[in-house]
């Protein structure tokens, strides 16, 4: 049953406005009786109500599933079943994942619900006696529900609208970055077959002009590339499996064998866990990590020192590096894309790389921070759960 208390059709259009819906879930015909007649003459922003009335938790549930912009529901506990409004309250939060909706629970048997332990285990925005909801108090608590409602509604719309921007940002990064990875591979081979037909044409100077086209040139392959990297990354479900860390480091150093042994690092490596995971994508944050560990200590024989410790629902891995460090101001800006602290030239690369990390580590239900000194060196924090991560870590 619905009770519609809009305006009558001849009034005013600033009248007119869409109606508040309000449920009320009560077993007693009397209570929703009361209700529409406390609430006859309600307005809140310009908006009328309208209450839309179940007689039990499982006529409620198909109206829920019909009407999802219900601002408010007045609910009662004891209806078929001792505790029928609190499954249902269950129902909204945990099936329909509907947390905008204001829930105030209206019963006339506290006692089958103490109020400490509803407020604590259940989802609900307040709790009141039937007898204690005069006309006017239950003006106070509708104004003030519909008042959360519509900015929780609002930060909703705000964050779909943010959520959409990011998508169409990243899939135009992901389109610019694939169309130009050609156009700057024919320049770097046309320059340098340029330079070769003219050879013994061309000055010092004008070669070292064309190396420096050259080298530009790569330098920009390099940040279009990482930018396909970031741009990648959660672009479609991710494939899980069980990943053994210490392969997944293994493999790492031997695709950096060259720098290694051109730098003489030391990598030491403790006994690492196998996570839930996509082996790929944590082999590039690795990659990441230990390649910044190397390249941020400039002096001989760099070490790197890797390890896992056991953390609340999962693993803390550290990599520990004693290089130069990094100013307490920007450790929260370094995984920023683009956040640099060091020229190209002193320090090669395209911020980006922790970037990737910091999603790499997100995508798997975890996190990533920094702690470091500067002059004495940097620890990268990764989080890991232990379980597979849910469909919202991305």
């Amino acid at each position: 049953m619905i009770l519609d208390l809009r305006p009558d059709p001849q009034q005013p259009a600033a009248a007119m406005a869409p109606p508040w819906l309000i449920l009320v879930v009560d077993d007693d015909p009397e209570v929703h009786a009361v209700t529409h007649l406390g609430l006859r003459d309600f307005h809140f922003e310009g908006r009328p109500l309208r209450i839309i009335n179940a007689e039990s938790a499982a006529q409620a549930r198909q109206l829920l599933a019909t009407q999802p912009d219900i601002a408010l529901i007045l609910l009662d506990v004891v209806m078929e079943t001792d505790h029928a409004g609190l499954e249902l309250v269950r129902h909204v939060r945990e099936k329909l994942r509907n947390n905008a909706v204001r829930i105030v629970l209206r019963t006339g048997q506290p006692g089958q619900a103490p109020p400490l332990d509803v407020v604590v285990r259940y989802q609900i925005d307040d709790y009141r006696t039937k007898t204690e909801l005069t006309f006017e108090r239950l003006h106070v608590l509708v104004t003030g529900a519909l008042r959360n409602y519509q900015l929780l509604r609002q930060l909703e719309l705000r964050s779909e609208a943010l959520t959409q921007h990011a998508s169409e940002l990243e899939r135009f990064t992901y389109v610019a970055s694939h169309d130009m990875k050609t156009p700057l591979h024919n320049i770097v081979r046309l320059v340098q077959l340029l330079e070769r037909r003219l050879a013994d044409r061309l000055s010092r100077e004008e070669h070292e002009l064309m190396d420096l086209v050259v080298d530009s040139t790569r330098n920009l392959q390099n940040l279009v590339e990482d930018l396909l990297s970031l741009a990648r990354i959660g672009r479609g479900e991710i494939q899980l499996g069980s990943v053994n860390l210490n392969q997944v480091v293994r493999r790492v150093a031997e695709q950096l064998k060259g720098l290694i042994d051109e730098r003489k690092v030391q990598l030491d490596c403790g006994d690492l866990p196998t996570v839930p995971g996509n082996t790929v994508l944590l082999e590039q944050m690795l990659r990441n990590l230990i390649e910044n560990a190397i390249k941020f200590q400039p002096g001989p024989q760099p070490q790197v020192r890797i390890m896992a410790v056991a953390a609340v629902g999962g693993w803390q891995l550290r990599i520990s590096d004693r290089g130069i460090g990094i100013a307490a101001e920007h450790l929260e800006r370094i995984f920023e894309p683009f956040h640099r602290l060091h020229t190209r030239d002193e320090i090669p690369g395209s911020g980006i790389g922790l970037a990737i990390c910091q999603r790499v580590a997100r995508l798997h239900g975890g996190g990533i921070r920094a702690e470091s000194r500067p002059g004495v060196g940097t620890d990268m924090l990764v989080y890991l759960p232990r379980s597979s991560p849910g469909p919202d870590s991305r």
